[in-house]
């Protein structure tokens, strides 16, 4: 744990180098820095009319918060210097460390920072909106705020496009982390929570680095009443562990970090706008309590777009009650039909009374909030005043039904400043962007309705690995509750005596490969002899041992069943449409252990496979109790042992049963 409470929200502040040092300067000054500020460099007279300090050792005090942007090798000599003085904390602005491959400098410059906090290198700096601090150098976006949400980046150039959004997101810090060779993302997150002042808290983040105090901190900003919104990019699946699973393949670094965030109860965005729009709905307001939401717009074709973008999300325009549709159309003339998404016509446009009047109507129902249709001119040689009208209708019907109330652009840009100037001053939230706010509105929701389970468990990445052949991965199975086919083990002269013993119809198994199926070397359904020898001199001649099992019949549906170490994150859970055309579907879900039934039947139900399993057109459905049993047993026999992975592919989900049909074993070789 790095505490950057001193570093972040300093009272004297020391800038060590050149141009970038005197930016730092002018930025601070720009964002009313009322502090001490002591420029540091040997020849410079001043920067932007602050005397200069020809070295540290001249400085009047120690620095609460030093930016050292000098290049890599006079930053270790300076950060050692202010360590022995007992500074607060320096940011490393500097590259050419371990984003080059120098680790070894980086150590370096660790171990001459000794307990002092640094933020980088390789790091942009942060902004401190609150206090008037930018140990940033250059231009940024941030205006001075009371309060406002918090973010994260570990990118320093995403960093400075989110401070220029022109969107009206009230950010109160911007922290970038840079190579996180001293404080990271997590040590960031913790002084959020602990500062009263960040309302929410967003990320822009490649990956976590401490997952269980990651899920701890997740825990208690939600006791604080703070939500997160995470961005991650990198999810690709090149960090998968074993790439001789189907479930490295499918599940690698996107769906790891999706289930992390889930437990964690932090909503997930895939664009830095969908961030910025969620986070101005949690730092206005907090998350929704539901996905219910009312429409209102004086189009009959931007009603039509809000029904048919929301298909991709969870929010719900249900029908009015008859109660409050009686309430809405008695505000109305007899030409306009009352629905949600509710086309409201322009019969009242300009007339402030009466569309209160409607909107308050509108939004006085068992809806979690209402959103207003409102593209005002933003050319300066047209007048928005008609618009700043129904803005300011909607502000007075949500003052009196104390409803939440979001005004959306449907084309992002078509809000002028002054416009959304006036619908910040109402207490509203402009929203820009017609599929971005509804996303925001979901993500929001979400948030309301999701709150973080205990911290995953933890793991570590296996050193090497061994697999364990299909036949006594099965035996291992059985013992851990698993059901698995009636099977023998044998030699090539061998199989037929064995299929006499199991009793046909038999399925045919070549043993020692990972993916047996792409290979040739299975055979399902054998009904005698000779099409069992025919089949085995079909598959590859180098097959030394074969695996003859019992065929299963009654087969409702094949399932993806798999618990793996994904370190560092912790054991994963995955679930999926199984069968030769896993890869080909990629319907899968994800969990990380411990999972309850009731997480593990939610998982189930979301997949698209999930119609098939509870019976389709009539067909009946299959034994989802018994699916839920194997993960289940999974679960309980494989975390915390040498396993790394288990995939059951498929389990033969039947009437009455489940059978893992097919089994690799992956387990942490001791040599």
């Amino acid at each position: 744990m790095v505490d950057l409470s001193r570093l972040l929200n300093p009272k004297r502040i020391a800038v060590i180098g050149g141009a970038p040092a005197a930016a730092v300067v002018r930025q601070c000054q720009k964002l009313g820095f009322t502090g001490e500020i002591w420029p540091v460099h040997p020849t410079k007279k001043d920067m932007h009319g602050v005397p200069c300090f020809q070295s540290l050792a001249e400085l009047p005090g120690i620095p609460d918060a030093a930016f050292v942007a000098v290049n890599r090798h006079l930053t270790i000599d300076a950060v050692a210097q202010l360590a022995k003085m007992g500074a607060g904390g320096a940011v490393c602005y500097a590259s050419g460390f371990s984003e080059t491959g120098d680790t070894d400098l980086q150590a370096k410059l660790v171990a001459v920072a000794a307990d002092m906090p640094i933020l980088g290198p390789n790091c942009y700096g942060y902004i401190n909106a609150l206090d008037g601090v930018a140990l940033w150098p250059d231009e940024h976006g941030c205006l001075p705020v009371q309060q406002g949400v918090g973010m994260i980046s570990q990118s320093g150039n995403v960093g400075i496009n989110l401070t220029m959004q022109q969107r009206h997101l009230r950010m109160s810090y911007m922290v970038t982390v840079g190579n996180q060779a001293g404080g990271g993302v997590e040590d960031v997150l913790e002084a959020f929570v602990h500062d009263k002042r960040v309302t929410a808290i967003g990320m822009f983040i490649e990956a976590i680095r401490e997952p269980i105090r990651f899920a701890q901190l997740a825990q208690l900003a939600f006791k604080k009443g703070k939500r997160i919104v995470a961005l991650q990019t990198g999810k690709s699946d090149a960090g998968a562990l074993i790439a001789a699973s189907h479930t490295a393949s499918l599940a690698g670094n996107r769906e790891a970090y999706a289930a992390l965030f889930a437990r964690c109860g932090v909503a997930t965005v895939e664009t830095p706008t969908e961030l910025i729009e969620t986070l101005k709905i949690l730092d206005n307001g907090g998350p929704l309590t539901g996905y219910r939401v009312a429409s209102l717009s004086c189009s009959g074709g931007e009603a039509s777009l809000v029904a048919d973008m929301s298909e991709a999300t969870q929010l719900r325009f249900e029908p009015f009650p008859d109660e409050q549709r009686q309430r809405i159309e008695a505000t109305l003339t007899e030409l306009v039909s009352v629905a949600n998404p509710f086309d409201y016509h322009t019969f009242m446009w300009g007339d402030k009374p009466a569309m209160t009047s409607t909107f308050s109507q509108t939004m006085d129902g068992p809806h979690d909030a209402t959103i207003l249709l409102l593209d005002a001119p933003p050319r300066p040689d047209q007048d928005a005043s008609s618009w700043i009208t129904a803005a300011e209708a909607f502000a007075d019907a949500a003052k009196q039904t104390q409803r939440r109330a979001i005004v959306v652009a449907t084309i992002p840009e078509c809000f002028s400043d002054e416009m959304r100037n006036a619908i910040v001053a109402l207490g509203l939230t402009p929203a820009q962007g017609l599929r971005e706010a509804l996303i925001a509105l979901d993500r929001a929701a979400w948030l309301g309705q999701h709150h973080p389970l205990e911290a995953p468990t933890a793991v570590a990445a296996p050193k090497a690995t061994v697999l364990v052949d299909e036949s006594r991965a099965k035996e291992r199975l059985s013992t851990f509750g698993v059901a698995v086919p009636t099977g023998k083990r044998c030699a090539p002269t061998e199989v037929a005596s064995c299929a006499n013993a199991v009793g046909y119809p038999v399925t045919l198994k070549g043993l020692g490969l990972a993916h047996k199926s792409e290979a040739g070397a299975v055979a399902v359904g054998i009904q005698d002899e000779e099409q069992l020898l025919a089949s085995m001199r079909s598959m590859p001649s180098d097959i030394e041992e074969f695996l003859v099992e019992q065929t299963i019949v009654g087969i409702v549906a094949e399932v993806l069943v798999s618990i793996r170490r994904a370190a560092p994150l912790g054991w994963m859970i995955t679930l999926g449409a199984g069968g030769v055309l896993t890869e080909l579907w990629h319907d899968t879900q994800c969990l990380l252990a411990p999972a309850s039934r009731e997480q593990i039947h939610s998982a189930l139900q979301a997949l698209r496979i999930a119609p098939i399993l509870n019976g389709y057109r009539g067909k009946q459905g299959a034994n989802i109790e018994a699916l839920v049993d194997t993960v289940m047993a999974l679960q309980q026999s494989v975390v915390g042992t040498s396993i790394v992975e288990v995939e059951l592919n498929p389990v033969l989900a039947t009437t009455t049963r489940a059978v893992a049909v097919d089994a690799l074993l992956i387990e942490e070789s001791s040599n």
